[in-house]
């Protein structure tokens, strides 16, 4: 199933200001160097439900390397019951907006 669950970079401020969960799926090397205040450092390989316990009632804001594998687990959330979203572009895009505004 198909589930219309990006977020476009662009939102990313908006999002911070409520009271969301959110997720950086990226190896903890990777986070250290740079990551979000609001995010919680669970590398994908690691994500188990199991063991980490979100709500149901708030979204899950998902963030990875590329987008896809933040996608991928997004998906399977939602056929959870989760409202799971994935960040369009994930960090590559991040960065590379923040250095495109840099250089203008």
């Amino acid at each position: 199933m198909k589930y219309n669950n990006k977020i476009p970079i662009s939102k990313l401020p908006a999002l911070f200001k409520k009271d969301y969960q959110f997720v950086d799926l990226r190896d903890p090397y990777e986070f250290k160097k740079v990551h979000f205040k609001n995010f919680m450092n669970i590398p994908f390989d690691e994500f188990d439900l199991n063991q980490y316990h979100f709500s149901k009632k708030e979204p899950l804001i998902l963030l990875c390397y590329s987008g896809q594998s933040s996608k991928k687990l997004a998906d399977k959330l939602c056929e959870e019951g989760y409202q799971a979203y994935s960040i369009e572009g994930g960090m590559y895009s991040i960065l590379h907006q923040k250095q495109s505004e840099n250089i203008t």
